[in-house]
């Protein structure tokens, strides 16, 4: 399996990152997330950037970032997906993939039938995908194709049900990180305005 870095929030995900780590073990999951006051918070994003990329993400390839009811607004969680779609003369942006932990994601997805084609589609509560998803998830899981209904191969993240990622973690990791090679995908690095992260200085240098 390729080198994963977990981003979730401590206090709220712990339970399932704890029950990654028990199940696959810690070789290929880099269980090192940023806590509160690890980083100097009144330096220059584009610093804070630097030391999320090459001291915390380095070795590894795809970010797997574990979302729950306050995922969202976790400034370090913003920062560690923003600094995982970083490219640098030492590491190529990782591979990135959402799982959304059961509970949410049913307040979230249904089921649902194209009305073009017939298929089945998943259908989402807008209000509900537009608050709890974090901004960078939601611009990388965006389709700009013109197909009717589109697959996790069509967007650069995917979006993923907590029980069916844990069933086959290795599956959906391949995925991501196959997508780091494919440009015809379109990767959305900067957040937009008034999503929390850390820094007191944002810069606009970072493309």
């Amino acid at each position: 399996m390729h080198k994963t870095f977990i981003s979730y929030h401590h206090k709220n995900e712990q339970d399932l990152k704890n029950e990654i780590i028990e199940k696959f073990g810690g070789e290929d999951f880099i269980d090192s997330a940023v806590a509160d006051g690890e980083i100097n918070t009144d330096l220059s994003e584009d610093e804070i950037m630097r030391i999320i990329r090459e001291d915390y993400l380095h070795n590894s390839t795809v970010t797997v970032v574990l979302v729950g009811w306050e995922t969202a607004q976790r400034p370090y969680v913003n920062s560690e997906i923003q600094a995982s779609l970083r490219d640098t003369s030492k590491n190529k942006h990782n591979g990135l993939l959402a799982v959304i932990r059961d509970d949410l994601y049913n307040d979230i997805y249904t089921s649902g039938t194209c009305s073009d084609c017939g298929g089945v589609v998943r259908n989402r509560n807008s209000t509900f995908y537009e608050y709890y998803i974090p901004n960078l998830i939601k611009k990388n899981h965006t389709y700009y194709g013109d197909k009717c209904h589109y697959n996790s191969k069509d967007i650069y993240c995917a979006v993923v049900k907590y029980s069916n990622f844990i069933s086959n973690p290795e599956f959906y990791i391949d995925e991501a990180f196959d997508k780091r090679d494919n440009d015809l995908l379109a990767i959305k690095k900067i957040p937009d305005e008034g999503t929390p992260r850390i820094g007191k200085n944002k810069s606009k240098s970072f493309k």
